[in-house]
């Protein structure tokens, strides 16, 4: 037997009963369609935010159904978000208005919550859904209340971490790959050891020194192309992560037997070894240990210097390098 819809069943109960106000049921099966429809629209509605779980989009759920069916769990995915579930966003999206915040300002806004590690989906000036997720986060982990739109205080802080761009200058893209490499605000010390890294894996980054130039652009130029990288010249986070780990499991460069043979011949004492091992820390190489042992570190450390000091990386010192290591480090 074929199921009869809902709008049908009714619409024939009330012709059996009512015959004289049969005009009126088309009137009543498009109210109670309309209605079922309503119904559809919220739930619908309710799990586009439920799949996004944002409080931009929980907050967007209740400003279209402010009674809808799903109103109190939305009301509680807001609050284990540490959103307000009242209308304290409409009011904090007003007190924003009012600030007057530039397109400028936006952009760098945009770009300080980028460098603190939230994803604002773009630096164009333009806040939407991506940025008022990241201001609420950013919120959030500052134990503030989370509202996704900024306080004149907040502004202040975030526009002090940042440089303001002229709106002429204001790029509708990205960050560009020499900000994104900024912001990471690496040290002398950091960027010596990736250079350190770079020749350990086979890309010649010039003088390890902590100065990167058109040497060490094309040497991270072509470490990005080996590892299916865009080919930017400039170091993300993760990129820099990556050369560290590729480099610790690197071991030093296979030593000719005349190399090591030529090393054995010096006869250092172990308290030889454990010395150069401490001169070669002074110097910035990290050797691991300083008891004299070299191990896999120390002739990684060893090669690495003979590369920046232009020698013919063994891995394995000889008389004279001893000897400059001691000139070096100021015997």
């Amino acid at each position: 037997m074929r199921t009869l819809t809902l709008p049908l069943m009714l619409a024939t109960s009330l012709a059996l009963t009512a015959p004289a106000q049969a005009q009126n049921i088309e009137d009543i099966i498009g109210g109670i369609a309309d209605s079922l429809l309503q119904q559809e629209m919220d739930k619908q509605a309710y799990i586009a935010a439920q799949n996004a779980n944002t409080v931009a989009a929980y907050q967007n759920y209740l400003r279209k159904y402010p009674k809808g069916i799903y109103r109190v769990n939305a009301e509680r995915a807001l609050a284990k978000l540490g959103a307000p579930v009242d209308g304290s966003a409409d009011a904090a999206a007003a007190a924003e208005a009012k600030l007057g915040i530039t397109r400028s300002q936006r952009v760098a806004v945009q770009r300080e919550l980028t460098r603190l590690g939230y994803s604002t989906g773009g630096t164009d000036g333009a806040w939407g859904r991506n940025t008022r997720n990241a201001i609420a986060t950013w919120q959030r982990d500052r134990k503030e209340k989370v509202t996704g739109y900024v306080t004149e205080a907040q502004l202040k802080v975030l526009l002090r971490g940042a440089v303001e761009v002229p709106p002429d200058e204001v790029d509708p893209g990205a960050l560009a790959p020499a900000e994104i490499e900024a912001a990471l605000k690496l040290t002398r010390a950091q960027r010596t050891t990736i250079q350190k890294q770079l020749i350990l894996l086979g890309y010649d980054a010039g003088v390890a020194d902590g100065l990167w130039g058109a040497k060490t652009r094309t040497a991270i130029k072509s470490w990005q192309m080996a590892n299916k990288k865009t080919q930017t010249g400039y170091v993300t986070a993760s990129q820099v992560k990556l050369i560290a780990d590729q480099a610790g499991k690197v071991a030093p460069p296979p030593p000719t037997n005349e190399a090591a043979l030529e090393e054995q011949l010096l006869e250092l004492s172990l308290e030889e070894r454990a010395d150069l091992q401490v001169r070669l820390r002074q110097l910035g190489y990290e050797t691991g240990r300083t008891d004299g042992t070299f191990t896999t570190t120390t002739r990684r450390a060893i090669g690495a210097w003979q590369a920046d000091e232009g020698e013919r990386v063994t891995g394995y010192l000889t008389a004279d390098q001893v000897r400059l290591i001691w000139v070096l480090t100021g015997r």
